[in-house]
């Protein structure tokens, strides 16, 4: 081989190896982006997220950089990359479906958050189905911050694709290989998501909050973090049958007689985020919204009922009103209806029923949500109205039902009621979100500010709440005039599921205080009749309240849970409160609260307590 030959052969072997680098380089690029896209992704799916960055910087000081919180999330979202990598073959495609996930999460938690401030959680799934109701409720309108997240993550993709298309390189994995990932990534996300890491938690860990855990770990992996819930199985160390037993001889001491020749009709008016917002300092009214209910107020038993929810989920106080339940005991249960009641539950309606009397529950929505249609028929209700049943709705606010169209529906179902004992239970609807300035036409209170900062757009949501205050007090007065004039007794029951929200205010002007959580109750009877209840109590107490007065004898468990509520008028998911006003302790615990807890956990799980006990 002369000089030229060998000459051009080493020219042809260094552009060979060029080329080779070069191609190498590339490879080394798309598989760089590749690694490193789905955790971009994830961080840009948390610009929303109004505290995130602030905290993974925490948590990067505070416990290094590989902590326990980085480990976790990094296991997570690898794991839907390497699954969405075995279904969808290109890279392009699985960080498509990635992108879509991780934003789908997230914007689902920004909403949310702003509404209920609680993130999308697991139990969500459960409510699926109604979710363009829900958003409409929420009058949600598309954030710039949303706008600027979705930016980001098309440019991410753009990029994607520009690498991808420049260096034509796009390998597929095998076959054998794809199944291999997939199943091995799927195991992966399993153990991640149903395993309950007890070294995943927030930084405070004494007290979980949703809010402060979706700030700590991100939409996504958050969501995930709390999947375990769906599947966990209702434990309590302290339950045993011999113990169930012992609580019930002890109750033989409390049991509390009742002249059950002289029962009324019991009418349960549970109204939506109802609140006295004349209470709030600051705000002026040209009239008093709640003008008939004061009156009422005067001539009734009346306080404060306490629960355990705040601008949402409604269910949850519906549930501890029929039950007798307090969400203490099941904290987990976001929808109780759904993740705390195991088929038919002993509950006032079933006690009721046991009675003589015909129970009807009218909700002025669909049964679906809340998985309501099915609850009820466990409560054991007889009759459940719902807004296909009802007919002849004469208004529509913003898509609720108005309070007046239910109060008719209420006098109808009493009217036709076959049984001369009536417990009819029902909820409101025209009080609920959206508060949009179109929601009504007519403006009865005026309401301003005085020396308080709210903006214009909140006072408008505030002038709407009142307008739907105005017309459910009119159509309370309906009631009471038409229940004034019968002959047989009655006893109205009325109380808030939660104050509105109006963040604007409530947040404001209580913070976390109890007064956020407390909404007004009355007890009124168009007969003489002296009504014995705590001026502050739970809904579980003033359940067992309401049975007592109107003269029903109860079973043992609920003469237990009626003494309950004697020492701890309030005892709830945030509060404890005893008998002389003193607030307690959140890990407050004794032989007296622990039987309250054995005795829910029976009713709700074990199913060993009957009625005619």
């Amino acid at each position: 081989m002369d000089t030229n030959e060998i000459e051009e052969t080493n020219i042809a072997k260094k552009q060979k190896t060029k080329e080779k680098l070069k191609k190498a380089g590339k490879i080394f690029w798309v598989i760089l982006f590749n690694i490193i896209f789905p955790y971009l992704i994830y961080l840009i799916t948390n610009c929303n997220n109004e505290y995130f960055f602030l905290m993974k910087q925490i948590q990067i000081e505070a416990l290094g950089i590989l902590n326990s919180i980085i480990i976790y999330e990094i296991i997570i979202i690898y794991s839907f990359y390497f699954l969405f990598k075995a279904i969808f073959k290109k890279s392009l495609r699985s960080n498509i479906a990635i992108a879509v996930l991780f934003n789908l999460i997230s914007i689902i938690s920004f909403y949310k958050i702003q509404v209920v401030e609680k993130p999308f959680l697991p139990e969500d799934i459960m409510l699926i189905g109604n979710a363009f109701e829900i958003a409409n409720y929420g009058n949600l309108k598309i954030e710039p911050i949303i706008i600027f997240q979705i930016f980001l993550t098309i440019i991410l993709l753009v990029i994607q694709g520009l690498i991808t298309s420049y260096t034509k390189y796009e390998k597929e994995p095998k076959k054998l290989t794809r199944i291999i990932v997939g199943v091995v990534s799927t195991i992966v996300i399993l153990v991640a998501c149903l395993g309950n890491w007890s070294n995943v938690k927030n930084l405070e860990e004494d007290d979980y909050d949703y809010k402060v855990s979706h700030y700590h770990f991100g939409a996504v992996v958050n969501f995930c973090k709390n999947v375990y819930k769906l599947v966990e199985t209702p434990e309590l160390d302290i339950y045993s049958e011999e113990r169930l037993n012992q609580i019930q001889e002890q109750s033989k001491e409390y049991d509390i007689n009742n002249d059950e020749q002289d029962k009324p009709n019991i009418i349960v008016i549970m109204a939506e985020s109802f609140s006295d917002i004349t209470e709030v300092d600051g705000l002026e009214f040209s009239i008093d919204p709640l003008e008939n209910y004061k009156k009422l107020e005067k001539e009734s038993a009346s306080g404060k009922a306490t629960v355990s929810i705040y601008g949402g989920e409604t269910s949850t106080s519906e549930f501890e009103f029929l039950t007798v339940s307090t969400k203490r005991f099941v904290p987990q249960a976001a929808y109780p209806y759904s993740q705390a009641m195991k088929g038919k539950t002993i509950s006032i309606v079933s006690v009721l029923k046991d009675k003589g009397y015909y129970t009807t529950s009218i909700h002025p929505n669909k049964g679906g949500f809340y998985n309501r249609a099915n609850a009820y028929k466990n409560l054991g209700f007889d009759n459940s109205i719902f807004i296909n049943d009802m007919e002849d709705i004469q208004n529509y606010y913003d898509g609720n039902v108005s309070d007046m169209d239910v109060a008719e529906e209420l006098i109808k179902q009493y009217e036709n009621t076959p049984s001369d004992n009536k417990f009819i239970f029902t909820v409101t609807m025209e009080s609920h979100l959206p508060y949009v300035t179109s929601k009504y036409s007519n403006k009865d209170v005026e309401v301003t500010q005085k020396g308080l900062n709210i903006s214009e757009k909140d006072m408008d949501e505030i002038q709407v709440y009142t307008q739907g205050l105005y017309n459910f007090d009119k159509a309370l007065k309906y009631l009471t005039d038409y229940f004034k004039e019968k002959d047989e007794k009655v006893m109205s029951v009325v109380f808030g599921d939660h104050l509105p929200a109006l963040n604007s205010i409530y947040n404001n002007v209580y913070g976390e205080s109890i007064e956020k959580y407390q909404t007004p109750y009355l007890i009124w009877t168009n007969y003489e009749k002296e009504i014995n209840v705590e001026k502050n109590i739970s809904l579980a107490g003033l359940s067992t309240r309401v049975l007592a007065n109107a003269n029903i004898d109860m079973p043992w468990f609920y003469d237990y849970i009626y003494e309950f509520y004697k020492e701890y008028p309030v005892f709830e998911k945030r509060f404890i409160i005893d008998k002389n006003g003193k607030m307690l302790e959140e890990d407050t615990s004794n032989e007296l609260i622990e039987n309250y807890n054995i005795i829910q956990f029976d009713i709700l799980f074990k199913k060993n307590i009957k009625i005619e006990e």
